[in-house]
């Protein structure tokens, strides 16, 4: 490949863009629960806000990428890195619209005129997903396959925790600690916080493919 210490910079400049959106996605998400949770509309709005921000930066790292392949025109093992890299941003950016719908509920409960009242199921689901993002960011930046399958496996007990929250959210439902407009943000936030869960796994899989070139199930 021509040019070579070239290009191995510009791998550090998107690596470092990537590491950067990362953070924000971490930024994103635990401001959303902080709104939800003190019914706080600027720090909601702030959330919101940043979405434009991280959506730039995904298609910084689009850019970035198109521009490598058409500059340096990498191999198999470099091409499949470059590539891979545009899954990973697409994946934070959805992370961060699913913030962003977390952010939105705290309007939501404010038109209900009521606080969120978070469940112990819906609060293990958070602290579980804050978790595995924040170990994602660290097992890209330590390039480390076995922290991701480790990550990827939590992904269970998050949707066993789903599961029985739906399950619960209704049983309260029917004892009157939810009317029936509130029990649909409910469900949704937790949908949202499964979603996140589901993408981080996604994360797992690039991370892995990066550094194997093979799918994260051959080492499950």
């Amino acid at each position: 490949m021509k040019n070579i210490h070239h290009f191995e910079n510009e791998i550090l400049i998107l690596k470092a863009d990537i590491s950067k959106m990362l953070s924000l996605i971490l930024e994103s998400f635990n401001m959303s629960i902080k709104a939800l949770e003190g019914n706080d509309k600027m720090l909601a709005k702030r959330v919101l806000d940043l979405d434009d921000k991280i959506d730039n930066l995904n298609r910084k790292i689009e850019e970035e990428v198109y521009q490598l392949i058409a500059r340096y025109n990498p191999l198999a093992k470099e091409l499949r890195y470059i590539i891979t890299m545009i899954k990973f941003s697409n994946n934070l950016e959805r992370i961060g619209d699913l913030s962003c719908n977390i952010a939105q509920k705290t309007f939501e409960f404010e038109e209900l005129n009521e606080h969120a009242k978070l469940n112990e199921n819906m609060l293990k689901m958070i602290g579980l997903s804050l978790e595995m993002l924040k170990e994602v960011f660290k097992a890209f930046n330590e390039r480390n396959i076995e922290l991701a399958i480790e990550i990827w496996k939590k992904d269970n007990i998050i949707d066993e925790l789903e599961i029985e929250n739906r399950k619960n959210i209704l049983e309260d439902f029917k004892n009157g600690k939810y009317d029936e407009r509130s029990i649909i943000p409910y469900v949704l936030i937790a949908r949202d916080i499964e979603r996140i869960s589901d993408q981080v796994t996604n994360l797992c899989e690039e991370i892995v493919y990066i550094e194997k070139g093979e799918e994260i199930l051959k080492y499950i």
